[in-house]
């Protein structure tokens, strides 16, 4: 059996495909993290520069001889998230491990992460997270701006302004507080949105979005500080910590930030909108995602004027 390996071995030499498994001992999954990050071409961006950090605090000290089913498993059981998040977690590193295997030429064999996945389906711990179906209503909307304008009129940044503009346009807050001046088109009504997040390519991806009647109003009252290109020049880490505790003094139970644009979605359908118009507004590229905002109710399909049924 050992002279077979070794002719196994030497064949493989000769060929030019031995990679040896010493490597993946070696190296742990920190320094492929690390490495990945070096060579990346492309920009990581802040959702996925997260999981990479989970993942480098949980299991970067392991060698990649034991990044297996049982690591992955118990990884998950101990993330204390559900399984979209560790789920994304396991994306992530399920690609830089393909990636380790044909570009770096490390002797990974198959794909942990994904027999992961099937064995914690099978253990009851896999599945989608719920759609969220909590709709703010117009007088807790009302409420938070009127606390803000009247407990905290001496804030920096203008919440009671943010508040309708994130449901008038139902941009996301990294959106509204990256929009400039320049972008603004003054004849069409319109602005753009740089770098707007998309599942494949972020970087360059501008949208041009209609700024309707109540948007455009919000953004034109705006200050214009000398050398400030932004409209709303906030910071995107400061809001949502704002947010809530508005929401705990004034008794809302159950309202996040990120509401907000689900709200300004479903709106938009209850104006008229078609999906592929939506679709124009939120960014969304697949109108599938879309759907969970229509919330059509059963009882509102009856239609007056419908012909009875024949006897």
């Amino acid at each position: 059996m050992a002279e077979r390996w070794a002719r196994q071995v030497e064949s493989a030499i000769d060929r030019g495909e031995f990679k040896d498994a010493r490597d993946m001992v070696k190296t742990t999954v920190g320094d492929l993290l690390d490495r990945y990050r070096l060579e990346q071409t492309k920009e990581i961006g802040r959702s996925k520069a997260d999981c990479l950090k989970q993942i480098e605090r949980r299991i970067g000290e392991r060698p990649l001889s034991e990044v297996n089913i049982d690591l992955l498993v118990d990884y998950a059981r101990k993330r204390g998230a559900g399984p979209v998040t560790w789920g994304m977690e396991f994306g992530y590193l399920g690609k830089i491990l393909r990636v380790a295997r044909a570009v770096w030429g490390l002797p990974i064999q198959g794909d942990p992460t994904n027999e992961a996945r099937t064995a914690l389906a099978m253990l009851g711990m896999a599945g989608r997270s719920r759609e969220r179906t909590r709709r703010s209503t117009q007088e807790e909307l009302d409420q938070l701006c009127e606390y803000f304008l009247s407990k905290r009129p001496h804030q920096i940044i203008p919440m009671w302004d943010i508040i309708p503009f994130a449901v008038a346009t139902a941009m996301r807050l990294g959106e509204i507080v990256s929009l400039r001046w320049d972008d603004i088109d003054e004849k069409n009504k319109t602005v753009i949105i740089r770098d707007r997040k998309d599942p494949q390519e972020k970087k360059g991806n501008n949208q041009i979005v209609t700024l309707l009647p109540a948007a455009w109003e919000i953004a034109q009252r705006q200050p214009k500080p000398e050398k400030e290109p932004r409209i709303f020049p906030y910071s995107a880490s400061t809001i949502p910590s704002i947010f809530p505790r508005a929401c705990q003094a004034l008794c809302i139970d159950d309202l996040r930030l990120h509401d907000l644009r689900h709200e300004g979605t479903r709106r938009l359908f209850e104006m008229g909108y078609q999906i592929q118009e939506v679709a124009v507004f939120t960014g969304h590229r697949n109108w599938n995602q879309l759907r969970r905002y229509t919330q059509i109710k059963p009882a509102s399909l009856h239609r007056p004027g419908l012909p009875p049924v024949p006897a």
